[in-house]
């Protein structure tokens, strides 16, 4: 399959003839400087995809000729729920492309009691741009589907409507338990969904994991070292990847971070 690749409507997948829009026909022409004659490869978002020969390249209209349906890979088998407080846009965004690189199935951004942001509303824009970032991440790293992300919502709303299945927040405090041995466990049950509610800049405060563990989530830690919220993440993912095998390795990792997702 060609190394570039494009989510398009399942529509496209009933036609011979494949006619891009015009924000990927501006990609292919102008950014990639593709030629008529070269593939790439275009997606459903419902684990298909297909190559498709480029015939005519212009910058407001590329098409081409798709070639045969075929079962789309990248995917990982674990469904990784990342839950992230709200944060500077900057790095928020970095944490929604380099989760969707290791695999993350869905994005929840919440309003905790420390982020900078209180407000739920007013993020339409931020919501499209935040879905176009994790789109053209899946895109790049070869996914075969593009993870989901919720409006922003309040850590109180989340916990009471999310589903029940396991999750895990990371607590700078938690002593006793680590999410690598927490996830194992987990994993020998052949249970490997689950949620990482990562904290803001502030950390968690003591009545939010309190109230996060009422609600079925389990404190854990990594050790000794305190993060910061977008390494917090992106090890917390790592971590969970590797362990249920998706990064080449089976048996997973051996040591131990600190993913308190709170900065110093």
């Amino acid at each position: 399959m060609s190394g570039n690749r494009f989510f398009l409507s399942p529509e496209v997948f009933d036609t011979a003839e494949i006619h891009f829009p015009p924000v990927i026909s501006r990609q292919i022409c102008s950014v990639l400087r593709l030629k008529a004659g070269e593939y790439v490869t275009v997606l459903d978002n419902r684990g298909h995809c297909r190559e498709v020969e480029l015939v005519n390249v212009d910058a407001r209209a590329t098409s081409g000729k798709a070639c045969d349906i075929q079962t789309a890979s990248g995917e990982p088998t674990v469904r990784l729920y990342l839950c992230l407080a709200l944060t500077q846009r900057e790095k928020f965004e970095w944490m929604l492309q380099k989760g969707t690189e290791l695999g993350v199935f869905r994005f929840f951004p919440l309003v905790t009691s420390r982020t900078l942001v209180q407000d739920t509303r007013g993020h339409d824009d931020k919501l499209v741009r935040w879905s176009k970032i994790i789109r053209e991440a899946a895109e790049q790293c070869g996914r075969s589907r593009i993870p989901e992300i919720d409006p922003p919502q309040k850590l109180t709303d989340f916990l009471k409507h999310f589903p029940d299945f396991r999750g895990y927040i990371l607590y700078e405090k938690e002593q006793t338990v680590s999410l690598a041995g927490a996830y194992s466990r987990q994993l020998s049950n052949g249970k490997p969904d689950a949620a990482l509610l990562i904290g803001p800049e502030g950390g968690f405060s003591p009545d939010e994991v309190e109230m996060a563990v009422k609600t079925g989530f389990h404190s854990t830690s990594l050790g000794k070292r305190i993060l910061r919220m977008e390494t917090a993440a992106l090890a917390a993912c790592t971590i969970c990847m590797s362990l249920a095998g998706e990064m080449g390795a089976e048996n997973g990792l051996s040591g131990e971070l600190n993913l308190s997702g709170r900065d110093k």
